[in-house]
């Protein structure tokens, strides 16, 4: 039960001072709860010995001097100064520890009212436990070589930072993203290579940028799956190799030419001399995947071997093309080849199609 004097004043008020994170204890060994002004004022001499910046032993000050206010303005009163420490681990075992030790205070002493004197906005976040034992609180606020708005702004980036390294993603690209830049810059500097420094700062974050707009990573991930096991994974990367060294081949040869020669010679060379290299890695890496599925019963075997026939098709296109364009045959022959590729697919897709219905009868499908 409340018990005021005149005029509602309150007969016992508590003068709390609450050091959440628990600095008291980590910097002079001291334990909560910290009641009586002798005892405040020894702990805060010894906190402040410990750490002359330490804004928690201007509050235990502060907390004291209010205590001495207070019996000026109340001399009828009860007053009783007492120090809360929490824990400096986690917020929860931090208010765990407040509310045992306000249980301790409070079943001696039962106030009417509280003053938590404050040195900040962290400690202020309390209030609603103390609740649970006080009836009223108001607070007095101690600021030391910072201001309020400067506090509330830091606590505010403090946990902004806390929740992002609690992200194993968010994590990822606020430390790994810069580590990989360092660690860039590093290897280009070993190799005396800084002029480019620049360029690889631009190439590496355009890289990531296409990673995260096309998600380029599952994309790989599932065409890598589509191949199989080891024989389509081995055809993919032997394929893959292969049109690889088909296009630096394309480009020497283009190199070679262009300047001497028309546009169109240099198209219908590279055509002519390469596009056969293009289907046959092209074909290896579809093929091998495509036997594997047959071994394995996987019914997308069809579709791989259509591919290869499709890269036929592409190849006698792009023959064709190049002859007409070094002028070894006319327009009627140049139709009519891409005529045959087209053809060629087209009955690959119904001859396959036909196999593919045939196994299924055989099997009672």
């Amino acid at each position: 039960m409340v018990t005021r004097g005149p005029e509602g004043t309150p007969r016992r008020v508590l003068i709390l001072c609450v050091d959440r994170d628990d600095d008291l204890g980590l910097k002079t060994g001291l334990r909560g709860p910290v009641v009586g002004v002798e005892a405040n004022t020894e702990a805060a001499t010894r906190l402040a010995l410990a750490d002359p910046q330490e804004a928690d032993a201007n509050a235990i000050f502060g907390a004291v001097k209010v205590a001495e206010e207070v019996k000026r303005e109340l001399p009828e009163a009860e007053v009783l100064v007492a120090t809360i420490t929490g824990h400096h681990t986690s917020e929860l075992i931090a208010d765990q520890e407040i509310i045992r030790q306000m249980a301790e205070v409070t079943s001696t002493f039962r106030p009417d009212h509280a003053i938590l004197v404050s040195d900040g906005v962290d400690d202020e976040r309390v209030i609603p436990l103390l609740l649970k034992f006080v009836p009223t609180i108001s607070v007095r606020r101690i600021v030391v070589q910072q201001s309020p708005q400067l506090e509330e702004t830091y606590l505010l980036i403090r946990r902004y930072i806390e929740r992002l390294l609690e992200s194993p993603e968010a994590r990822a690209y606020a430390l790994g993203i810069p580590g990989a830049l360092l660690a860039l810059a590093g290897i280009l500097s070993l190799l005396n290579l800084q002029r480019y420094l620049a360029t690889g700062f631009i190439l590496f974050l355009g890289v990531l940028l296409m990673e995260k707009g096309f998600s380029i990573t599952s994309k790989l991930v599932r065409v890598v799956k589509y191949f199989g096991g080891a024989t389509g994974i081995f055809s993919l990367f032997f394929g893959l190799t292969g049109i690889a060294v088909s296009a630096f081949q394309a480009y020497r040869t283009a190199s070679s030419m262009i300047g001497s020669n028309p546009t169109g010679v240099v198209i219908g060379t590279v055509l002519r001399n390469t596009s056969h290299l293009f289907f046959l890695f092209t074909s290896a890496a579809f093929l091998g995947s495509a036997i594997e599925s047959y071994a394995t019963k996987r019914g997308d075997y069809v579709e791989k071997l259509l591919a290869v026939a499709v890269s036929f098709s592409a190849w006698l296109m792009a023959y064709y093309a190049g002859e007409y364009l070094l002028g070894r045959v006319g327009a009627v022959v140049l139709a009519l080849g891409l005529a045959a590729a087209l053809l060629f697919s087209i009955a690959s897709l119904f001859f396959l199609r036909a196999l593919v219905g045939r196994r299924r009868r055989s099997h009672g499908e």
